[in-house]
């Protein structure tokens, strides 16, 4: 079925409703020899100023690593027993110690079960030697309630960045 194009204002409902009932998602990235890699994660999703972004708590392993430098991009996947289904596909960066403060403060601050308190998988806090942030910057979402035509929507071209977010 051909998705229908629509406004971030039109899609987000949807889409929300999906990532924050399904809360986990298969995040797929692609090795430097091509080999694609999935993963289970789960991204806290923001919907601020028509930018969606997630944050995801991430260690830096060296598989994640070495796909991440080699290509950015990342696939997310969300499918709810009542087949609705949310698609991500976004930029994926690193966050830096000072970017890992603010990210862990964003995801404990969110209610669960979609956020939740980092201290329990780093109890020494965002400067744990293993601890890492993920920022998945949306660039495309597909959101579909089972049967239903699915709804496209697309960022706009990359503009200059105007400051730091987590």
């Amino acid at each position: 079925m051909k998705a229908r194009r629509v406004d971030l204002s039109e899609i987000q409902p949807l889409a929300r409703e999906i990532t924050e009932s399904v809360i986990w998602c298969t995040v797929t990235t692609v090795s430097p020899s091509g080999e694609p890699r999935s993963r289970l994660m789960h991204p806290v999703w923001f919907w601020e100023d028509g930018e969606p972004y997630g944050l995801v708590t991430a260690r830096r392993t060296p598989v994640k690593v070495a796909h991440l430098d080699h290509n950015d991009a990342v696939a997310c996947f969300y499918w709810s027993p009542a087949h609705h289904t949310a698609e991500v596909d976004a930029t994926a960066g690193w966050l830096d110690e000072h970017q890992r403060e603010a990210a862990w403060e964003a995801i404990a601050a969110v209610e669960p079960p979609v956020g939740f308190d980092p201290a329990m998988i780093w109890p020494d806090g965002p400067h744990s030697d293993d601890c890492g942030f993920l920022r998945f910057d949306a660039r495309r979402i597909v959101a579909t309630r089972a049967a239903e035509t699915p709804l496209l929507w697309t960022a706009p071209p990359p503009a200059e960045s105007s400051g730091e977010r987590p």
